[in-house]
């Protein structure tokens, strides 16, 4: 690595840590300010109350990326401009691409990195600090759940489980309906009185099976009937539904998949399947608005740079947000939707990247 580059890193990293330490401290504060009674209230220890920040500094790191990468870039690159080694560099010969080069490359990092946070620590350190405030820290503790009531459940294959009960512990439904989508069309209905675990299959009782075909309805009553073939196993009942907001992408492209065979509607959950890859790729497309503008402006303190970082940030997240409002009603493609902040502000870096390189 040349001595410049090694340089022009060195300024940039320290910028990078200082902003992430900063703007993760200003959010700390504002989060105990918030919280502050509750944990007086209840007397939390010092250790609960910082492990309960430490559980929340994953998703914050994510949050915060962004912010701290285009103040990176705004304090690193304004101090050279403003002292004219960037001039300098430029003179001997060196591209705004080929000086941007260490930058690119932490920025790169730096998606990767969020995009591994987002999908693999984000949403059990999520579920750990929940757990926490509830148990822990304002002592709410939840009764075992022996039973369950109007649960509605999508399974594989297409299938979707209605049951007005379900008994946790004797592994049974109660007045049960299992309706079978191939292509959204509906190809077999089961309805009974209950259904029953015999530790290898679901076995229902007193009930009708219907099969539709040819556009033809045959129904056949059963007093017992073994299923072969259905792969949920009791304890997915006895879990509680999730929100797709709450799961990884590979949790909730396998659910978008299963909501799709049911024939159900998908559009909302595809916006959100886009966001989790749009809001990572942010880390690198701030350098390329941050950078231009870095070079031609000379900043003679970090306020400059911090405030023109919360307002490019701020825009960025309005417009991320227009865009899902936008898909979950339906005026807008998922896919369109779900990256129309990051396509937006990747021309708008684009542009300002081409017109930087031949000025």
């Amino acid at each position: 690595m040349k001595i410049l580059d090694r340089y022009l890193l060195r300024e940039f990293l320290g910028y990078l840590a200082l902003g992430l330490v900063g703007v993760m401290a200003i959010f700390v504060v504002v989060d105990v300010f918030e919280r502050l009674d509750v944990f007086l209230d209840h007397r939390a220890s010092f250790q609960l109350i910082a492990r309960y920040y430490l559980y929340r500094t994953p998703e914050w790191v994510v949050q915060v990326l962004p912010i701290a990468l285009l103040l990176a870039t705004f304090l690193a690159l304004g101090q050279l401009n403003k002292f004219n080694e960037l001039t300098a560099m430029r003179t001997a010969g060196r591209s705004l691409s080929g000086i941007l080069g260490p930058v690119l490359v932490v920025s790169v990092v730096a998606t990767l990195c969020s995009l591994a946070l987002s999908e693999l620590v984000v949403p059990a350190a999520n579920l750990r600090r929940d757990r926490l405030y509830d148990r822990e820290i304002q002592n709410i503790h939840r009764q075992e759940v022996t039973e369950r009531a109007d649960v509605t459940y999508l399974g594989e294959g297409g299938r979707i489980f209605y049951m007005r009960l379900y008994l946790v512990n004797e592994e049974r439904m109660h007045e049960v309906s299992l309706q079978e989508f191939r292509n959204g069309a509906l190809v077999r209905r089961i309805d009974a009185a209950e259904a029953s675990w015999d530790g290898q299959r679901w076995v229902f009782s007193s009930g009708h099976l219907r099969d539709f075909a040819g556009g033809r309805e045959r129904v056949k009553p059963f007093a017992r009937m073994a299923v072969n073939g259905i792969g949920e196993r009791p304890e997915d009942f006895a879990k509680e539904s999730r929100n797709p907001g709450e799961m990884n992408y590979l949790e909730l492209w396998n659910y978008v998949r299963r909501l799709r065979a049911s024939g159900a509607r998908v559009a909302n959950y595809l916006v959100d399947l886009q966001v989790k890859l749009a809001f990572p790729l942010v880390n690198l497309i701030v350098i390329l608005i941050g950078a231009p503008l870095a070079t031609r402006l000379r900043m003679q303190s970090a306020a400059l740079g911090f405030g023109l970082s919360i307002a490019i940030s701020f825009c960025y997240y309005a417009l991320l947000r227009t865009g899902q409002a936008l898909g979950h009603s339906g005026a807008l493609n998922p896919y369109i939707a779900g990256w129309l902040g990051d396509l937006v502000f990747g021309c708008v870096g684009a542009v300002m990247m081409t017109h930087a390189r031949k000025s």
